[in-house]
């Protein structure tokens, strides 16, 4: 009976340590997958909660490696993020400005690259895995090293079998929703226009 019991402890022993080794082996992919993207681009919206209003901002972003980051934001402003400077035009006006990457919290979390860099310079990175109309997502949660209590903590939810993101939600330090962006239409890899930087 004791022999019994000892090889039942063992085969719950070795698939619980199997179990754990596959869901890391799966988060390394994962970022591993999203680190070594050279390009992309993707549609999103962006809800931002607070206490008397939710603000929704719809538009586009692309990665370029070497060249940047570009948000174009509600068809009437273009940001470029480089280097730790961000580069405006506002489309409505025609007026260009320079300003301080420090200067935005919300809008440079958007960027799945500035995200995944987050994740390898953490060291509190949790996964889990979600069912949501039948799809299968893994969910990245990791805290924001960031001395505003609304911008505590992200949960990127990215598609096991496509490998796209899906949707970025940022919490503040009560655990409530502040920033839900929704990635589409997630191109990986794709042709940039330079010009556009």
């Amino acid at each position: 009976m004791k022999k019994i019991l000892l090889i039942l402890l063992a085969f719950i022993i070795i698939f619980s340590a199997i179990g754990c080794s596959l869901k890391n082996n799966n988060k390394k992919d994962t970022l591993g997958y999203f680190k070594s993207l050279k390009s992309y681009s993707a549609d999103m919206d962006i809800e931002v909660k607070n206490d008397k209003q939710n603000l929704n901002y719809s538009g586009r972003q692309i990665y370029s490696l070497g060249l940047g980051y570009r948000l174009e934001l509600n068809k009437e402003r273009v940001l470029i993020y480089k280097e730790d400077k961000i580069y405006v035009t506002d489309l409505n006006n025609g007026q260009k400005y320079v300003t301080d990457m420090n200067f935005d919290d919300v809008y440079k979390i958007s960027f799945l690259g500035k995200f995944i860099d987050l994740l390898y310079t953490n060291e509190t990175i949790k996964t889990s895995f979600k069912t949501i109309d039948n799809d299968q997502y893994e969910l990245i949660n990791t805290t924001m090293p960031d001395s505003n209590r609304n911008i505590s903590y992200g949960v990127l939810y990215v598609s096991i079998d496509k490998k796209i993101p899906k949707k970025l939600i940022i919490y503040d330090n009560k655990g409530k929703e502040k920033v839900i962006i929704t990635y589409k239409n997630f191109i990986p890899n794709c042709n940039v226009d330079k010009t556009l930087f």
